[in-house]
């Protein structure tokens, strides 16, 4: 029985995962929008964090578009059906889900980080169910055979 996820048989690209692929240009739009305006919530200063080092002010609104644009690259990719894709995709959930575990492990008895340890530690299992949907989902096609 063929899985109602898959488009065709030519058409090897589950569409839930080119779904994922179109929120997550939206997402990267929202991101770069915030890195450009400065907007974080409730006047604070802004605050971005790359595996595990957190940053603040200019140097978060840069490291922020950063990860705009790779997002929406791995995004552009997998809707395009490239396969760099969800290699881009997996590369970057592996930055991520270790940017969680250092920055926790980093900064779990430091007091002034007690609610941003909190918060990555609410975070992570959600993080970990999505890195773990990209690598299912790009497991067969990055088996495929390029032409």
């Amino acid at each position: 029985m063929a899985d109602p996820l898959m488009a065709g048989d030519g058409d090897r690209w589950p569409r839930d995962f080119r779904i994922f692929a179109g929120l997550c240009i939206l997402w990267s739009l929202v991101l770069f929008a915030r890195s450009i305006f400065n907007l974080s919530g409730g006047g604070a200063q802004i605050e971005d964090v790359i595996f595990g080092v957190k940053f603040h002010g200019d140097e978060a609104r840069v490291t922020m578009a950063l990860q705009a644009i790779i997002i929406a690259a791995f995004g552009i990719g997998i809707v395009t059906r490239q396969r760099w894709g969800p290699v881009l995709a997996l590369l970057y959930m592996a930055q991520v889900v270790a940017g969680h575990v250092i920055f926790i492990m980093s900064n779990l008895g430091v007091d002034a980080q007690r609610v941003h340890v909190k918060i990555a530690a609410i975070e992570s299992p959600v993080v970990l169910l999505i890195a773990l949907y990209v690598w299912y989902r790009a497991r067969p096609l990055l088996r495929q055979p390029s032409f």
